[in-house]
């Protein structure tokens, strides 16, 4: 399966960082092409038009931003990657965002204030990692291997897997088998009714 991959950098380029992305994702997704690698400002108008674009225009498989996740104040063009992305989606994976923090916190405590959030526009997935060759790796090492499978589903692949669960167990036949196992009890005297039996004779013989 070919995924067709757009990388974007917001706001400045960081080669390292493209770099360890495109190695991480290329050891899980065979069919991996970078159609698109490239910089952004952090403008949240010019960002959203560029995922759209990359997305309707360019019908990318798969769109991963680095930088721009941190929290901001509320009126700040700052750190406003998540909040474009979310602006242009058409649904939200929040599996996905919770997965890449919990997998990070044990070597990056802070991840838990990252703000990086996986979508869906079209049949296209946007994810966001944080800046940083380190940080954005280790994000994604905790989703990288459904990343293929979401595409497969956005793409409509029957052959995509499914959610799927091991069949409940037959307590049922367990519960017969243990009472077939149990033991039978014996019918007749117990040691105090046999004692009473055998005093009862003795003194009837007297």
């Amino acid at each position: 399966m070919t995924v067709k991959t757009g990388l974007l950098c917001i706001p400045t380029y960081d080669e390292a960082a493209v770099d360890a992305v495109r190695r991480s994702l290329a050891g899980t997704l065979s069919g991996l092409v970078v159609l698109q690698e490239q910089r952004a400002a952090m403008q949240r108008n010019l960002l959203e038009e560029l995922l759209c674009r990359w997305c309707d225009e360019e019908e990318l498989d798969l769109v991963v931003t680095i930088g721009g996740t941190l929290p901001a104040s509320g009126p700040s063009s700052r750190e406003i990657v998540p909040d474009a992305t979310l602006a242009v989606a058409e649904r939200t994976l929040p599996g996905l965002g919770e997965a890449m923090r919990a997998y990070a916190q044990d070597e990056l405590p802070l991840a838990v204030i990252d703000r990086s959030v996986a979508a869906i526009r079209g049949r296209t997935l946007l994810l966001n990692l944080p800046a940083g060759a380190g940080a954005a790796v280790l994000f994604l090492e905790g989703i990288v291997d459904v990343i293929g499978t979401v595409v497969a589903h956005l793409q409509e692949d029957s052959a995509s897997p499914q959610l799927a669960a091991p069949p409940p167990a037959d307590h049922s036949a367990a519960g017969s088998q243990a009472a077939d196992d149990a033991p039978v009890a014996k019918s007749g005297l117990n040691a105090a009714d046999f004692a009473a039996f055998l005093k009862r004779n003795k003194t009837g013989e007297e």
